[in-house]
């Protein structure tokens, strides 16, 4: 159904599949430009490209960043990935219980968002310190710490690019270093725009692709069953991520604001209101999922919306993808099987996931 609430200000919920992947593909009823979040995150600083604009522009910044995100350019990162679910898996395996989320779920991405950008080990550590901590603030609506963390994680963005300026890179290899000589339009992308792109991919895909982790693993510390399938079948981890992202959406929701008035699902959504296309309630329509609250490995076709859908789909989905492998990958060839080891604790909105995940692990 389609529902409003009056809570953060009033916005409209789209919960079937039908209709976000409607919402989703509108884009000049629906737009991003004024609002994309629920609650609104703060929009002072650097702007947000792409993730807060419209096509056409959109359509121009997508193509200069997608190449790096195709997937032969993102497996270059593979070896060291590994590598760096080594140095997070061994020590809570050893142990034989921990915390998964924050021992690895948590380590993992960030570290993968910052070999992708290039960039240090101690860059890592402190944009971990914020991202989490950001989101957290903006989920329960603290204006004043999202803002004061959001105008951190700007400055950073912008001495990132600075220093890259003065010391590219190989354009063919590093996204920012590509972006200095993309153009728009047939004009180069200003510094402060590329500033906000890599502000935007490493909150997005730290605390995406980490919820994203945690509950693939969470679920398969429930079911030893398909653990050990996936043990003895490691090619079957790929369909198995499909199915998990689908269950689990580690971004809830995304928004829209309406630009005419609109009905949909036998409601009128009038000019300039808010509308949250619900992801993870799309991904369980029972219009488009047979038994929608099980996780079915075999399921075919499976078209969630765990990426989002549209122009503004995921455009870091391949490495999110790779991330989710090796870490499943990893965790299953290092143990013989690991099971809950206490009360899980959730974030559920905007982003889905573990915030904690206590597991105990036999290797």
């Amino acid at each position: 159904p389609v529902a409003y609430t009056d809570r953060w200000g009033g916005f409209w919920t789209v919960t079937r599949h039908e209709d976000i992947v409607r919402v989703a593909s509108d884009n000049e009823t629906f737009i991003s430009s004024i609002q994309n979040l629920v609650p609104m995150s703060p929009r002072s600083g650097v702007p947000r490209r792409p993730l807060q604009v419209d096509p056409p522009e959109h359509a121009h910044f997508r193509r200069a960043m997608n190449p790096y995100f195709e997937v032969e350019r993102v497996a270059v990162l593979e070896p060291t990935l590994r590598q760096l679910a080594a140095r997070y898996l061994d020590p809570l395996i050893a142990k034989g219980r921990g915390d998964a989320m924050d021992e690895f779920a948590r380590r993992l991405p960030i570290r993968a968002i910052c070999a992708f950008l290039q960039t240090s080990e101690q860059d890592a550590e402190w944009i971990q310190a914020r991202s989490g901590k950001y989101v957290e603030a903006i989920s329960a609506d603290d204006r004043a710490t999202a803002s004061a963390l959001s105008g951190e994680l700007d400055q950073y963005a912008r001495r990132f690019v600075a220093k890259r300026r003065t010391a590219p890179l190989d354009p063919n290899l590093d996204i920012v270093t590509g972006m200095f000589a993309a153009t728009i339009e047939g004009k180069p992308i200003d510094d402060e725009i590329i500033a906000g792109f890599v502000r935007g991919l490493i909150v997005a895909a730290d605390r995406s692709t980490s919820n994203g982790i945690g509950s693939s693993i969470m679920h398969l510390a429930m079911h030893a069953g398909l653990q050990n399938q996936l043990r003895r079948e490691p090619a079957r981890i790929p369909d198995a991520i499909e199915e998990f992202v689908r269950l689990y959406a580690p971004s809830h929701a995304t928004a829209r604001t309406a630009t005419r008035d609109v009905e949909i699902g036998g409601q009128t959504i009038h000019t300039g209101e808010v509308v949250a296309m619900v992801f993870l309630s799309g991904n369980r329509d029972p219009e488009v999922f047979a038994r929608p609250d099980e996780f079915m490995l075999d399921r075919k076709p499976n078209p969630h919306l765990g990426f989002g859908h549209g122009v503004h789909k995921c455009g870091g989905q391949s490495l999110a993808r790779l991330q989710l492998r090796i870490a499943l990958e990893e965790l299953l060839a290092r143990t013989t099987s690991f099971e809950m080891d206490g009360t899980i604790s959730f974030t559920t909105w905007p982003e889905y996931g573990p915030k904690t995940l206590p597991i105990r692990l036999t290797s």
